[in-house]
């Protein structure tokens, strides 16, 4: 039940987050620059978590591990990112957090291809219900 609590608790914040997003986006900044001070709020964050944990052990990481993390911060936590941002300054957060949200979707097709991973009945049919929400979110005005 832990896991479950702080996977809803992690939902509220990410819930919570875009308005903020939605609001700096609606003034004229700069998606790049507006993605690099999120990101030193992050980095501040995890810092002083990293610090207050004591979970400073860089010793089980290899190259290969330090590399895969830098690229997927670069996709996930940069491009994407800032295509999110100008995703925001052009349309409604409550369309834009929603379709950006259905990253399960494509976690499900590369996992499969680059992992082997199987997928089961019930993995697809959730996948068929993401993609039904995109078309419920996209389509309504």
């Amino acid at each position: 039940m832990k896991g479950e609590i702080l996977a809803l608790l992690a939902a509220l914040l990410w819930g919570i987050a875009p308005i903020f997003d939605k609001i700096v986006m609606s003034s004229n900044v700069s998606p790049y620059t507006a993605n690099l001070i999120r990101a030193l709020g992050a980095i501040a964050f995890l810092a002083l978590a990293v610090i207050w944990f004591r979970q400073f052990d860089f010793s089980s990481f290899s190259g290969k591990n330090l590399v895969y993390l830098l690229v997927a911060g670069a996709l996930g936590g940069g491009l994407a990112m800032i295509l999110y941002y100008v995703a925001l300054k052009f349309t409604q957060a409550s369309k834009v957090v929603p379709l950006t949200s259905i990253y399960p979707l494509f976690t499900v097709i590369f996992s499969a291809i680059a992992l082997g991973e199987n997928i089961s009945p019930k993995v697809v049919v959730g996948t068929i219900l993401i993609i039904l929400g995109v078309i419920l979110v996209c389509s309504t005005e």
